[in-house]
């Protein structure tokens, strides 16, 4: 019985990791895909005038599923959806060196079509961040990223 009271909270702690790893995995997957889908969206963005900031991170979202759920389509820091904290983003480098954290913004550059688009989302992931066991372990946030880079044609 001492034995079993021993080992029952370490191996608790440990399978309770093991979710947690499993779950960052999948959504390290589910956002390196969404972010690869909305960088083969926003590559077109030269060519279709349909192809906006919130059209590009509308696709993130609904391509990262189930990483992001209730997530807002907008640039930036959002606290709290898909279960974390996420940050999206945009960088376009244009040829001659400009560069620009909108889509929107850089369709004005006439040096647009042939620059270098990044589209990245990154954000926490755990099920069960900051639980604590008696021996003060713990259970802390994994970061997750998805990163995409195409150029513009």
């Amino acid at each position: 019985m001492i034995e079993f009271v021993v080992i029952v909270p370490v191996m608790l702690v440990i399978l309770l990791g093991m979710i947690d790893l499993g779950r960052a995995f999948v959504f390290g997957v589910a956002i390196q895909d969404g972010a690869r889908e909305a960088a083969r969206l926003a590559e077109r963005s030269a060519t279709d005038v349909n192809v906006t900031d919130a059209a590009v991170m509308s696709r993130l979202v609904t391509a990262s599923s189930p990483a992001l759920t209730n997530c807002p389509t907008s640039l930036g820091s959002h606290t709290g959806c898909g279960g974390g904290d996420w940050t999206f983003s945009v960088a376009i480098t244009t040829p001659n060196g400009t560069s620009y954290t909108s889509i929107d913004a850089a369709k004005a550059d006439t040096n647009f079509p042939g620059s270098t688009l990044t589209v990245t989302a990154r954000g926490s992931v755990s099920l069960l961040a900051g639980v604590k066991t008696s021996w003060g372990m713990g259970l802390f946030p994994i970061t997750v990223q998805g990163m995409s880079e195409m150029v513009v044609l």
